[in-house]
């Protein structure tokens, strides 16, 4: 009796883990979904360049708006020691998961270069960030474009999974893994 009413307990927490992150997708319109490895692992090896191409000025800003549960995050920040590595994301339940890898990530990798907070990307300030990361849809690209015209400072370097963004010309337009998903870079020309 008593593993039964464990299992309904833990069925009972994973339900309202999906249902939370629901609400959300519903508040916001963009769903929680992950980056896949080989994206993530492409992702690195162009911010391994950017870094290279700026040399030692200082270390690079990454954010990655809409960060999720933090996989790409903490890839980016163990591949990039000197860098500074924010994640966004408002969205209760990923964001905590984040918070419990990055936890984990310090213990076993000595990751201690990746922050996140929960904040909606909306009203971060993006003047001071060298590099943007995301994967969002099509729903809010017109908006997000915009903002990050606006917002980001010159030489800024976006990386998008699979999302074109209005108004932007890419630099590079790259394919990852076997479902040849495209990876597109931006620069910020002021």
């Amino acid at each position: 009796m008593e593993a039964f009413l464990i299992l309904w307990f833990l069925i009972g927490v994973v339900l309202f883990l999906i249902a939370t992150c629901e609400l959300y997708t519903l508040k916001t319109g963009v769903p929680t979904v992950t980056s896949l490895p080989s994206i993530r692992k492409k992702m690195v090896a162009i911010l391994k360049k950017e870094e290279a191409r700026r040399g030692a000025q200082r270390p690079l800003t990454i954010l990655d708006l809409g960060s999720g549960t933090g996989k790409l995050t903490l890839e980016i920040g163990r591949a990039l020691p000197a860098a500074h590595v924010t994640g966004l994301e408002i969205s209760i339940t990923p964001f905590l998961i984040s918070k419990i890898r990055r936890w984990l990530w310090r213990i076993l990798w000595r990751v201690t270069n990746v922050d996140y907070k929960r904040e909606d990307f909306w009203l971060y300030d993006l003047s001071s960030v060298d590099v943007v990361v995301l994967y969002i849809n099509g729903a809010i690209r017109d908006r997000m474009a915009e903002k990050l015209k606006k917002e980001l400072p010159s030489g800024a370097l976006i990386i998008s999974n699979e999302t074109h963004l209005p108004n932007w010309e890419p630099i590079k337009t790259q394919s990852a893994g076997l479902l040849k998903l495209k990876i597109v870079t931006y620069r910020q020309k002021r």
